[in-house]
């Protein structure tokens, strides 16, 4: 649990020393396992804010085996949204390229830990932002009907406020 903040630290301070460089190395052969460990993945995280490029290349063919699943992970989640600032463009561009398309926002969107995704991924100029907000109207009503989604809604400027969905549920089952 505390080990994960010591190679943060590592990486923040010390992050182009020989030793920090070779530590890292080890911990990223099982960069997979890496992203989705309650711990672990702030530590992937420095490595994409902190690391050598190499290390961060690591980790995003990590997330690129399975975008999708890791777009869905609780933990993993916040490593793709973080990969896409901190990569090169090439790993960014693998990413956009399997998680961009309308469809895949949607389900995205869908998903309690996949609409912060999905956010970031809109947000990016390489997406068709205005094909994918065509779909997500589409389901604006699936999405209405969870608290994630209403807050995914209301990011992009398509929903109530949460305050004004709480009184008309209220009203609701007043009724």
């Amino acid at each position: 649990r505390f080990g994960c903040r010591i190679l943060c630290r590592l990486l923040e301070f010390c992050g182009s020393k020989d030793a920090t460089l070779r530590l890292v190395d080890e911990v990223l052969v099982e960069a997979e396992d890496l992203c989705c460990h309650s711990f672990g993945h702030h530590v992937a995280q420095c490595v994409l804010e902190h690391g050598e490029e190499h290390h961060r290349s690591r980790v995003a063919a990590a997330l690129c085996s399975d975008p999708l699943g890791y777009a869905h992970h609780r933990h993993a989640s916040y490593l793709i949204e973080t990969a896409l600032d901190y990569c090169s463009q090439q790993d960014k561009d693998v990413l956009l390229m399997q998680l961009a398309h309308p469809a895949t926002i949607v389900q995205l969107a869908l998903h309690p830990f996949g609409c912060f995704v999905a956010q970031a991924i809109l947000q990016h100029p390489k997406t068709d932002a205005a094909a994918a907000l065509a779909q997500i109207r589409g389901v604006q009503w699936q999405l209405e009907e969870t608290k994630h989604g209403r807050r995914f809604l209301e990011e992009l400027g398509l929903g109530a406020p949460s305050s004004e969905v709480s009184d008309v549920s209220s009203e609701r089952s007043a009724r």
